[in-house]
């Protein structure tokens, strides 16, 4: 505890270390030797030869505690009788009683002594039994009873007045006007002190952190408070970060991340709320130390396997979700686009060596990589090549060309594009001869126009699934009563104001939330039909023209069959319909509700993966989605994805910021024991009492 004056008395604030915490009335001299807070000097000498006499005898003594120990006796006369401005700090909480010759309205010592024995009682509830309270977001009433009553007591100018009274009647030359103005300015950090310190140890300090609000103490040193309180986190998160540091530098890239996953994050969760990021600088200087760690992680893993895709893309979005300096944000975005140039250039290199294949088959591919690993001495690149030599043997090697991110721009090229620029030069003929020998004469038919109006008017067949997937919306479409892969249904519109792009997995996650509703307009169920979607591209959102932002929609069967006939109904229905959709979807988050969405029912746990009814958040609902925060496998049973979801969850409830009377449900992927673990888990919010609401917990 430092100082909030400018100038206070050290006894006083010694006095107030002493006692500053969850013991502080426990410790309270007066009560530990039942005297009242007006005995004379000799009285309490005689008190304490009378309680001496009697504890060596194992007497017991009336008006004293069986748990009160002899060393506890002792400090409390040591304080009784020694330095009297640290025995006016006790008086402060003690009880007065009734007025003795100071001249105080009774009300005063009534309204002390109600605030001492308000904040006493909740100070003698059981630790546990208050972080168990916060774990589901609440705050005992008491607390809040006791910081009225303190409140109403350090804002009576009668009060201050007595404290000036016991100065005269105690009469010591130490005790002067200034050891009160030191109690006053020091006191709200005293009565807060319990508060924090269990703040300071609870899983979820947010609740026990927000009710600091009720306490008498000025806004601009809540902070300093908070951050003192967080002091051991800080140094603990701050000693994590340094063997991580060491960890990631002696190579152990897999080993660095389960550490920060395990560790750091949940420390970084628990000091978030309790110290704010957008409050507190220390605690934004260490989520940004991890975030750098993530991204170093990221570099490092791309640099060994030559590819932005798994682990490495995980890593590098989970680092510029955490990143709070824009120097930051800055490296992780200029890593990306070098990452994304690599990975086009590894994608056209991989095209060309198929086309290779399909023209001089398999032996000319396998002698063209073999010479280029022989020559190779880049790490990322040889990795690359060892895997098509490995998917050429197996005779699995195929190509299909990727959708281009959203997000990629032209961006710095690494050596690896240099070796694979010349290894691409090298197939150029090869590319030509096929395009030259294999043109495309199908009917082909754009889906996704520049705007709705450009698209076709009538449900459109789509013959086949690699076309639509191609990256390319130019698709060939048949006669519905021919066999057919998909059905187009529909165009939804994304904005319906000028709006920036929002990014690949929202507008994802929005469109595919957005079609599967239709699907449900369209009478075409949901157990046998899922949604494909095209949304815009970055470089295709018009951020001024909303009606040019919008996705196609098309159903296809859930097990990727062909069928003839049209199912899809001649025309949809307007009614509100909920959208079937699983939580966790194997596809990733880009195929999940959106954020804000939220569940009608409430879901069997488990069960995260089956289609469950997605609404609006106006309409009565059980839970709201709050987030999908990343986590990392693989765990070596449930209990391990659990721990790991729920101390995801957990910083998803503290920057949430949950009112009273909700909580947070982590929701893990069934399959998390498959040989691809999931790479997410969802946060959802909803009463504490698991009843329906409507409304979002935020918006």
């Amino acid at each position: 505890m430092s100082s909030w004056g400018a100038d206070v008395d050290e006894a006083v604030l010694t006095g107030l270390r002493e006692v500053a915490g969850p013991e502080l009335y426990r410790r309270n001299a007066f009560r530990v030797t039942g005297l009242p807070v007006d005995v004379d000097r000799p009285t309490a000498r005689r008190r304490q030869q009378r309680l001496a006499a009697a504890l060596k005898v194992g007497a017991d003594v009336d008006g004293l505690g069986s748990s009160v120990s002899p060393e506890q006796l002792r400090g409390a006369f040591d304080v009784l009788l020694g330095d009297p401005r640290r025995r006016l700090v006790h008086e402060v909480f003690g009880t007065w009683g009734a007025p003795n010759g100071c001249e105080c309205p009774s009300t005063t010592h009534a309204e002390h002594d109600r605030a001492v024995q308000a904040h006493a009682e909740v100070l003698d509830m059981a630790a546990a039994d208050v972080l168990a309270l916060a774990m589901d977001g609440r705050v005992d009433d008491r607390w809040a009873a006791a910081a009225s009553a303190w409140t109403k007591t350090l804002r009576s100018a009668t009060f201050w007045r007595h404290l000036h009274h016991r100065v005269e009647r105690l009469d010591d030359r130490q005790l002067d006007a200034s050891v009160v103005e030191s109690l006053r300015a020091e006191l709200p950090g005293v009565l807060v002190a319990p508060l924090l310190q269990l703040a300071a140890t609870a899983d979820y300090p947010a609740p026990l952190r927000k009710s600091l609000a009720d306490w008498p103490v000025p806004e601009r040193d809540r902070d300093r408070l908070i951050e003192e309180a967080a002091g051991p986190q800080y140094e603990k998160l701050e000693t994590i970060m340094g063997e991580l540091h060491r960890l990631l530098e002696s190579g152990d890239i897999e080993g660095t991340v389960a550490r920060l996953h395990a560790e750091a994050l949940p420390a970084l969760a628990r000091l978030e709320g309790l110290a704010p990021v957008d409050r507190h600088r220390r605690t934004s200087t260490a989520r940004n130390r991890i975030a750098v760690a993530l991204n170093n992680c990221a570099v490092a893993k791309q640099g060994k396997v030559g590819r932005y895709e798994g682990d490495v893309q995980t890593w590098l979005d989970e680092a510029e979700s955490l990143a709070t300096d824009p120097e930051t944000v800055r490296r992780i975005d200029e890593n990306r686009e070098g990452f994304l140039g690599e990975e086009r250039a590894i994608q056209e290199f991989r095209a060309r060596v198929y086309l290779l294949q399909r023209t001089h088959g398999r032996y000319a591919a396998l002698q063209f990589l073999r010479n280029i690993l022989s020559q190779s001495d880049d790490e990322a690149m040889t990795t690359v090549v060892r895997g098509m030599l490995a998917e050429l043997n197996a005779g699995e090697f195929s190509y299909r060309p990727a959708q281009r991110p959203a997000y990629e721009r032209q961006g710095r090229r690494r050596k690896i594009l240099r070796a694979v620029a010349v290894c691409a030069l090298l197939l150029v003929i090869y590319v030509l001869y096929h395009f030259l020998n294999n043109p495309d004469d199908g009917r082909r038919v754009d889906v996704h126009g520049r705007s709705i109006s450009d698209n076709p008017t009538a449900v459109a067949c789509v013959a086949d699934a690699d076309d639509w997937r191609d990256g390319d919306s130019a698709v060939g479409l048949v006669d519905c009563s021919q066999e057919h892969w998909a059905e187009v249904v529909a165009y939804v519109p994304l904005a319906v104001e000028a709006e920036e792009y929002p990014g690949v997995e929202a507008l994802s996650q929005l469109a595919t939330y957005l079609c599967a509703k239709k699907l449900a307009q369209f009478s075409l169920p949901a157990h046998t039909y899922d949604p494909e979607v095209i949304y815009p591209e970055q470089t295709d959102w018009e951020a001024q023209n909303p009606e040019a932002n919008y996705a196609t929609c098309a159903a296809r069967r859930s097990n990727d069959t062909r069928w003839d006939g049209q199912v899809a109904a001649a025309s949809s229905t307007d009614a509100q319909l909920a959208a079937l959709m699983p939580l966790t979807s194997r596809d990733g988050r880009l195929g999940n509700p959106p954020l804000g969405a939220c569940i009608e029912l409430a879901q069997p746990s488990g069960q995260w993966d089956v289609k469950m009814p997605i609404v609006t958040c106006d309409r009565p609902h059980w839970a709201q989605i709050l987030g999908y925060p990343p986590v990392t496998g693989p765990w070596p049973d449930e209990a391990a994805v659990a721990v790991s979801a729920k101390a995801a969850c957990s910083s998803v409830a503290n920057s949430s910021q949950m009112p009273d009377g909700y909580m947070v449900t982590a929701a893990w992927p069934p399959w998390w024991d498959e040989p691809i673990p999931p790479n997410y888990v969802a946060c959802l919010g909803h009463r504490v009492d698991y009843q329906p609401f409507s409304g979002g917990i935020w918006q």
